[in-house]
């Protein structure tokens, strides 16, 4: 008996031992491959229709690929695009229970692109509405990341007054494009891609806490939209998503649990008389 009691203790030690946090649903390095979609795999510029997400807890998805392989210009959206640079091609929202998820498929470097001596077009912040009214009050900012360190500054309380316009007042229907003002709340996980077949990639891993949101077992599902567009406003992305309860991974602590009390129910009846351990 002595022997079970200490093999069960042995055991339970060393599950609690266990680093029993779970990893995260998605590693932030700007490749979408955990997310199902292989941008090598398209073969020329703009042609992601075949490769949409496959896996994740719950994804959320929208696309907006209109390229035309045929023709130098392609109509994406409210304005034309010179080949793939202003065509945002998707955007992709997941949650585990302690980060929302997000990536962002498109065609602008970082850097932006002058097209015959026009103003440099860039890409545009991420927004997030969670009081679901059309005003973005969580803001990702984008072309001032810490690339070193693959960080992000996260944005709160902001109004409609916080978020500048795109360039080009026709196409008002991709607004807004950049936050102009407000104060940092804090840092979050992001990663801007480079050139991946004529793609680029900006993923972030924003806790929920600091959105203010749960997704623990008995959570409310908490809707939110995500948008972005890049300072011409020629394309865009709304995103209609949820923030769904994950449950908790409880099978090895429900384990240790059980041997514990088997040890401690064994140490306190003993066993049968005639029978040895």
């Amino acid at each position: 008996m002595k022997k079970l009691v200490l093999l069960a203790g042995v055991i339970a030690a060393g599950l609690m031992g266990l680093n029993l946090t779970p990893a995260r649903a998605y590693v932030i390095d700007g490749s979408v491959l955990d997310w199902g979609i292989d941008l090598s795999s398209a073969n020329s510029k703009g042609y992601l229709d075949s490769h949409l997400p496959s896996g994740g807890l719950d994804t959320d998805t929208v696309t907006e690929d209109n390229a035309d392989k045929y023709h130098k210009w392609t109509e994406v959206g409210p304005g034309w695009a010179y080949y793939n640079y202003f065509d945002a091609e998707a955007m992709y929202f997941d949650n585990d229970q302690s980060y929302a998820y997000i990536a962002i498929v498109q065609g602008l470097p970082i850097s932006g692109y002058k097209v015959n001596g026009y103003p440099r077009f860039y890409p545009g912040d991420i927004g997030l509405d969670l009081n679901h009214d059309g005003v973005y009050e969580y803001g990702l900012d984008v072309r001032e990341y810490d690339a070193a360190d693959k960080k992000a500054k996260l944005f709160n309380n902001l109004t409609a007054s916080n978020w500048q316009d795109v360039y080009y007042p026709a196409f008002s229907i991709a607004n807004p494009w950049e936050i102009k003002s407000g104060s940092t709340f804090n840092w979050v996980d992001f990663v801007y891609s480079e050139n991946q077949n004529s793609h680029y990639v900006l993923e972030a891993a924003i806790p929920l806490s600091y959105l203010g949101l749960s997704a623990d077992p008995g959570a409310a599902i908490s809707p939110l939209t995500v948008h972005w567009t890049m300072q011409c406003g020629n394309d865009y992305l709304n995103l209609p998503a949820d923030v769904n309860p994950v449950p908790e991974p409880g099978s090895l602590v429900l384990l240790v649990t059980g041997l514990f009390g088997l040890a401690g129910f064994l140490a306190k009846t003993g066993l049968p008389a005639g029978r040895q351990v």
